[in-house]
């Protein structure tokens, strides 16, 4: 928990100094642009990895983004054929004009996976079957991002949404299906889920 408010202080004490040094630098001649398309990646939950795109409009004098993120994947687990979609989308609300800094963000999550599972046991046998889980959350969330040019952002916050306990796997043999329970996640319940991620990229224009 220490290490927590350590780690927590530093990102305000970086967030502060960056609005700090922002305010004399939009006061300058010098100050030119704010490079409002950025083009990055992030990692985390309950993201897992996406492709992230941000764009900062003129709105609150150059303080508020919109931001989208999506990624398709598949993957093999110990046999198992993964695929999954995430999509993301909402804005980020900047505490300075220069689209850096401290920000609070709010955004709709939506994620669909889909796996290959082998020897599901159903009511008529034992089969391979074809298993989905489906959840979408609002989060809410603060983050930080340093860099211009190259930035690198850190977010966290809460995912407020109706989480699945369970998946449901349909047979590849006969149009059986069954319902299994998904194994509890430390942290992760049925009203939402915590939202901590990493980013970085470039920025344009």
């Amino acid at each position: 928990m220490k290490y927590s408010k350590f780690l927590l202080l530093c990102c305000l004490f970086v967030g502060f100094q960056s609005y700090a040094q922002d305010e004399v630098l939009t006061s300058t001649p010098e100050y030119t642009s704010i490079k409002p398309l950025r083009i990055g990646v992030r990692i985390g939950s309950p993201n897992i990895l996406t492709l992230n795109a941000e764009y900062v409009t003129p709105l609150l004098g150059d303080r508020v983004a919109a931001t989208i993120d999506f990624m398709s994947l598949s993957k093999t687990i110990d046999d198992t054929s993964i695929n999954y979609n995430n999509f993301e989308i909402g804005t980020n609300v900047y505490m300075n004009p220069t689209g850096k800094g401290l920000y609070a963000g709010l955004t709709y999550f939506s994620f669909n996976g889909e796996g290959d599972f082998t020897e599901v046991e159903f009511d008529s046998g034992v089969y391979d079957g074809k298993g989905t889980i489906k959840f979408s959350t609002i989060n809410l969330k603060l983050g930080l991002k340093v860099g211009r040019k190259v930035y690198f952002r850190v977010e966290a916050g809460f995912g407020f949404g109706g989480l699945p306990s369970e998946i449901t796997i349909s047979s590849n043999e006969t149009n059986e299906i069954t319902i299994d329970d998904i194994p509890n996640i430390p942290g992760i319940g049925v009203s939402g889920v915590p939202v901590f991620n990493i980013g970085f990229g470039f920025a344009f224009l």
